[in-house]
């Protein structure tokens, strides 16, 4: 015999299962078929690979030099499929459509993608609506998005796409740098009680409900004073004095505008990749997520306050349990 690519897959399964019958399940075989194998392969390297004993199995020194050069070619096939695959699909020539929320992980996903699919066409278009980017995501017109959700407000499963959780986001308040709370950079909500805010349109998003909960369960009702779209508009009012608006991390400048995180971190929102699954980038993900991620935190070390709070215990919150 030789060594084949099951093979390896066999022993990796054994050694991460620690269980001749848990790895047998995970390989959809029979126990004694996963014996079997075993023994062949143990006779072709000359030597026992594991060691049997009623807490399960453990792979020898021998064996465990083999485990971990079969994790490495199994991780290298995987990319050379994923590759050949996104190779083939590349010479269809049809564009890769993105969707998403304005938001810095959707210029990540465009340049991310513009980077592994150098030979394919990418088009984009930001769209607010949570629902209709997740109607064109189930209806083909998109291939992959990024969406947000807020506490609940959690996005609606849709038919043949996936999803996976990109970041968790908090809101800090922007506040006037003439407003007492300017020399402190850290607030509790409820020390927002008083205020009136600079709030966007309500949207099917949740967001806006969301935070006024937040607020009631903080023990005040929120004010809201100002409702505009536009960040310009909500920063100038707030420079002024006229409210306070909320403030994503990473951003455009603000002057006259004092930044403010909430302890506790009770305000924020999720950013969300779907894709569909008969997409030509749902091979990609993994590779995606991680490029977007590399890119996100480069722009936290640019952002000072954002920074800060990141590396004050903020990046436990923020990302995702792997």
């Amino acid at each position: 015999m030789r060594l084949e690519i099951r093979h390896l897959e066999l022993v990796v399964a054994i050694a991460e299962s620690g269980s001749l019958r848990r790895a047998a399940a995970r390989l959809h075989l029979s126990q004694p078929a996963v014996t079997t194998q075993l023994k062949r392969i143990e006779t072709f390297v000359g030597g026992a690979l594991f060691i049997r004993s009623t807490g399960g199995v453990f792979p020898t020194h021998t064996g465990a030099e083999l485990v971990r050069e079969a994790q490495r070619l199994l991780h290298q096939f995987g990319v050379l499929q994923r590759t050949a695959r996104v190779n083939a699909q590349d010479e269809s020539g049809a564009p890769v459509k993105v969707g998403g929320i304005p938001a810095q992980q959707f210029s990540l996903l465009v340049n991310a993608l513009t980077a592994v699919l150098p030979r394919r066409e990418v088009t984009s278009r930001t769209i607010r609506e949570t629902g209709t980017l997740a109607t064109l995501l189930s209806s083909g017109e998109l291939d992959i998005a990024v969406l947000r959700q807020f506490p609940g407000f959690p996005l609606a499963p849709q038919a043949g796409v996936e999803q996976r959780l990109l970041l968790r986001e908090p809101i800090f308040i922007g506040v006037s740098a003439r407003h007492p709370l300017a020399a402190r950079k850290e607030a509790g909500l409820a020390d927002l009680a008083g205020e009136k805010w600079v709030m966007p349109d309500a949207d099917d998003s949740g967001m806006n409900t969301c935070i006024a909960r937040a607020c009631t369960s903080a023990g005040f009702d929120q004010r809201i004073a100002h409702l505009t779209g536009e960040a310009h508009v909500a920063f100038a009012l707030t420079a002024a004095r006229r409210g306070i608006c909320l403030l994503y991390p990473i951003g455009t400048v603000r002057e006259g505008l004092a930044t403010l995180s909430l302890a506790g971190t009770p305000l924020y929102r999720e950013l969300v990749l779907a894709w569909r699954v008969d997409s030509p980038v749902a091979a990609l993900v993994p590779e995606l997520c991680a490029t977007i991620a590399d890119g996100y935190l480069a722009l936290v070390e640019e952002a000072q306050f954002y920074r800060d709070w990141w590396h004050d215990g903020g990046a436990a919150f923020a990302l995702p349990p792997t």
